[in-house]
């Protein structure tokens, strides 16, 4: 495909590109697999416990150089943005038109979601259920909602980015990499927590930038980049493990001096580097793979998919919560201890069982999505009035969901056992901003683009 090769500019026959639903169905699969792994339960007298098994089993942590596979997600996103937005552009809308619709597309099913949690949590504190059990579960429940906040805060920012992509190319990346790096010596060595946040823009954000430079096909078509990006990036990783401060892990480990994932150290940034580098380095060989006609039913299957990457990932948590709840207090799993070889066998039939829990789950998410959008009215459409104050109005709401998400990823929907009604609340005002902010703005040319030009990349 061209678009896989890069030379697609935004045309708006372009196909679409297989190799990147690919990249992010195999991400999300790594995603959900390896965080239903690393959850480990206890359940002793009347009492259940979630334990994180990389800081029981320290051997794990190698294991994260596998399933760490969020940087492949902003790497995709970059790309299906900067299709996106070129194309929209071309068709005549606005910066304010494109952002608006793809975080409104971002926030509904979010909305949608924390909004059953928030339900579930009252319903549960109503029916008198452990305080202890209730902060417990509501954690499981949000942590990964973090990858939201950082994504739409570079949704805000694409159009800009964009720009300047198209005039300084991988010089910006290579800043924000740069940039990033300086910040993470200065968190180790002086402990700047408060900047140390700039970093989950600045690294993720590295990664988006490369996708931008894969849609222009500066990273592809010659693979002699792709392979100096990863070997580069891999030979900075073991040097920065190997005889540097930073531990194995990609990922959070309890109790660990430094953590890679939070904020993103220089050692995640070279892993991620790594991780572009390959797939870039496999794109034209699994693309040509991919495009033989006798691969049209792979396709679709990849492209079905593909469509389902947004639910799976707000949704695959829950399966971890109702199981536990109802099989170990009925004693229908064993507790062999966590992280020996009866309980990696175990992770057998307890993988599968989520995986058919997950899919009942998401039959009824679906369900109520097409009831939902069958009884929706249209939303009013009325004259512009003040661009600055919509777009102000735009930017505060995204602004504001941002940081909401980020408050509940860290203390979960129930911190001490209570519904925080307050963050969610306010979440809950940030996408009101940016619905409301659409409602005083004209249709722009061609707003009648089937939704998948419009959508392309929204998935995490």
């Amino acid at each position: 495909m061209q678009a896989v090769a890069g030379t697609d500019r935004g045309g708006v026959g372009t196909p679409r590109n297989p190799y990147l639903d690919l990249v992010r169905v195999f991400a999300i699969a790594a995603v959900v697999v390896g965080h239903w792994i690393a959850t480990g339960i206890t359940y002793k007298h009347g009492r259940l416990n979630g334990v994180d098994v990389l800081g029981v089993s320290p051997w794990t942590s190698w294991l994260t150089l596998i399933f760490q596979v969020v940087p492949l997600f902003f790497l995709v996103g970059g790309y299906s943005n900067a299709l996106s937005w070129t194309r929209y552009r071309a068709a005549g809308g606005s910066a304010f038109g494109w952002t608006r619709r793809r975080a409104r597309r971002l926030l509904v099913p979010t909305s949608g979601y924390i909004a059953a949690i928030a339900l579930a949590v009252a319903a549960c504190t109503a029916a008198g259920e452990n305080r202890d059990d209730l902060e417990e579960a509501g954690w499981a429940l949000s942590l990964h909602l973090w990858f939201l906040a950082p994504y739409l805060a570079l949704l805000l920012l694409t159009p800009a980015l964009f720009a300047a992509h198209r005039r300084y190319g991988v010089v910006v990346p290579a800043v924000m990499a740069a940039t990033a790096v300086i910040i993470d010596v200065g968190v180790i060595e002086e402990h700047w927590r408060f900047v140390g946040w700039a970093n989950y823009v600045l690294v993720w954000g590295t990664f988006h930038q490369l996708g931008f430079a894969w849609h222009h096909g500066f990273l592809a078509g010659r693979r002699g980049r792709p392979l100096a990006l990863a070997a580069g990036a891999i030979c900075a990783l073991v040097a920065l493990i190997w005889w540097g401060p930073y531990p194995v892990s990609m990922v959070g480990v309890p109790g660990a001096r430094i953590q890679n994932a939070s904020p993103p150290s220089a050692a995640l940034l070279a892993f991620g580097l790594a991780q572009v580098g390959v797939v870039l380095l496999a794109a034209p060989s699994v693309s040509a793979w991919l495009a033989r006609p006798a691969r049209g039913r792979l396709r679709g299957v990849i492209r079905r998919a593909n469509a389902m990457t947004m639910p799976v990932y707000l949704w695959h948590m829950a399966p971890v919560v109702l199981v536990t709840v109802v099989a170990y207090p009925n004693r229908w799993l064993a507790q062999p201890s966590i992280g020996s070889r009866a309980w990696w066998v175990q992770r057998i039939p307890w993988v599968a069982a989520l995986t058919l829990v997950l899919a009942a789950v998401l039959a009824l998410v679906v369900l109520a999505a097409q009831l939902l959008k069958a009884g929706r009215p249209r939303q009013p459409e009325l004259s512009p009035h003040d661009t600055i104050g919509r777009t102000a109005m735009l930017g505060l709401g995204v602004a504001i969901t941002v940081a909401t998400l980020g408050r509940l990823a860290v203390w979960g929907f129930a911190p001490n056992g209570s519904l925080d009604t307050i963050t969610i609340g306010c979440f809950a005002v940030g996408v009101l901003l940016v619905v409301v902010a659409g409602w005083t703005s004209t249709a722009p040319p061609n707003t009648h683009l089937p939704a998948r030009l419009a959508g392309l990349g929204s998935q995490p």
